[in-house]
């Protein structure tokens, strides 16, 4: 532990001195910036650096170039945040149509070199992309299903099968993205940004609430193509009420209104209750146990979201 006596400088502001060694190693020269990080009774000193040279990695062997394999390898790559991904397997450059193929499936993953020793793929940083912005369009994809899903049980649907596999690739990306930004971010957090690194696992967890609910409505979807008018009728009556829930999870989590956070659980738990009784009347059981655990996913949400209101509630108070 170094001790530092505070030194007044022109009558109002106060100077402690840093110790040589710590400017030395970081490069730091006069002029130079650092960051101060105030927590509680605590100031963090850091020093502002650009960001740091891109993170590579490099694949000497790739066990197989099956795609749902290959889909499963890169995009484990990808979430980590890694920058580059240097392919050097020799048996590569024969499977560069499914590695081509397969870099598709993640935003900003583009094949920029290819020879007969190394395939190169590169991930692209967006900028303008945030964990918030993922997740609203995870809600928006989410709601564009459900108004499938209405049309479907109306006897509209046209080219449904399509539709939902798009609902499902466009998902699938934006999962991917959500947890590469939460992955990235947390690499900048210090000791003193708890608040932050709160809130980047907590969208962590609420994404994958959110890719699962997918999941679900894209079971139930399939499971109501070949249902009869009867059952879809049955679960007519539910869906502007899971698009309702859906819209008041996605602001539960992105504001700290602990009153409408509430509000939300106790709507989730009044759909919960009112699925559960429609049970006992035979139709649509199966399709109803999706709903069932659709509902219990967003109460999970609105936990997190209750959890971090209070964080918000005492940190302002």
């Amino acid at each position: 532990m170094k001790v530092r006596k505070l030194q007044l400088v022109g009558g109002s502001s106060y100077m402690v001195s840093l110790p040589k060694e710590w400017i030395s190693k970081y490069e730091l020269k006069q002029g130079d910036e650092v960051i101060l990080n105030e927590y509680d009774d605590t100031i963090i000193i850091r020093p502002q650096k650009e960001e740091k040279e891109e993170v590579k990695v490099t694949v000497k062997e790739v066990l197989s170039y099956n795609r749902n394999f290959l889909k499963r390898f890169l995009g484990s790559i990808y979430s980590l945040g890694v920058d580059k991904i240097e392919i050097e397997d020799k048996e590569a450059a024969k499977h560069i149509t499914e590695i081509s193929e397969t870099s598709h499936h993640f935003i900003g993953m583009e094949v920029l070199d290819a020879s007969n020793d190394k395939i190169v793929l590169h991930c692209f940083t967006i900028p303008d992309f945030d964990v918030v912005t993922i997740i609203r369009r995870m809600f928006q994809i989410l709601s564009g299903l459900l108004a499938e899903i209405n049309a479907l049980i109306e006897g509209k649907e046209e080219d449904i099968e399509k539709k939902i596999m798009r609902f499902e690739e466009d998902f699938d990306r934006l999962y991917l993205l959500s947890v590469r930004l939460v992955n990235r971010g947390m690499k900048k957090i210090t000791v003193s940004e708890w608040d932050e690194l709160r809130f980047l696992l907590g969208s962590r967890i609420v994404s994958k609430f959110f890719e699962e609910i997918a999941d679900l409505l894209f079971i139930l979807s399939r499971y109501l193509v070949q249902s009869d008018a009867d059952v879809r009728k049955e679960i007519s009556k539910f869906i502007p009420k899971l698009e309702r829930l859906f819209k008041m999870s996605f602001d539960s989590f992105t504001t700290s209104d602990i009153g409408s956070v509430r509000e939300f659980l106790e709507e989730v738990e009044g759909v919960s209750r009112e699925i559960q009784s429609s049970i006992a009347n035979g139709k649509g059981v199966i399709l109803k146990e999706l709903l069932l655990q659709i509902c219990r996913m967003l109460e999970s949400i609105g936990e997190i979201a209750f959890n971090k209101s209070v964080r918000e509630m005492f940190r302002t108070g």
